[in-house]
């Protein structure tokens, strides 16, 4: 993938397909250590077992509509070339961790991508999750979460308003630009 946004992406819309209904997603740019990272936690289903052992392997995928599972490989390699690590933890019945870490400044380091867009896209599309979003920039921080969200906005316009979607992505854009002030 072009883009790390795309992996949080995919890996977030794994946890959907594993029943999670809280989802934590941290992105740290700590520039002032060199460090790019992004975790994923969830309460889902876990990884099953047969499938854990051989994750970072292109051939293994709980999918049935194809045989190939390139997220994960790919974001192994990834880290690998960014002089980081792919870290996996996994709790049958009770979730999934996820953490890539690599060197910020790093040639071999994709861009972070339209995390905008991903972030308000899993937001929207996923409205009976909880999902809480954490960026970092050196020492200051921002996070929305979608319990938060709910209740700001109350039972009568929900999270799939083209109009909330676009406060979404304007919010979050806002807010992570203001970081790297």
């Amino acid at each position: 993938m072009k883009e790390l946004s795309m992996h949080i992406l995919d890996i977030a819309q794994n946890s959907v397909r594993a029943k999670s209904t809280n989802i934590i997603i941290e992105v740290k740019e700590l520039v002032i250590d060199n460090i790019f990272e992004f975790s994923i936690k969830d309460n889902g289903t876990g990884i099953p077992d047969s499938i854990f052992k051989d994750i970072k392997n292109p051939f293994t995928t709980s999918r049935t509509m194809r045989r190939v599972g390139l997220g994960i490989p790919l974001l192994d390699d990834t880290c690998n070339l960014c002089n980081g690590k792919l870290e996996i933890e996994t709790y049958p019945k009770h979730g999934t961790y996820i953490s890539a870490r690599m060197e910020y400044d790093n040639i071999d380091r994709p861009p972070i991508g339209d995390i905008v867009s991903s972030i308000a896209v899993l937001i929207s599309s996923n409205s009976e999750i909880n999902i809480e979003y954490k960026h970092y920039y050196n020492t200051q921080s921002f996070d929305i979460s979608t319990n938060e969200l709910k209740e700001v906005l109350g039972d009568k316009v929900p999270l799939t308003d083209l109009n909330v979607i676009k406060w979404l992505k304007e919010f979050l854009k806002e807010n992570i630009e203001e970081l790297k002030e």
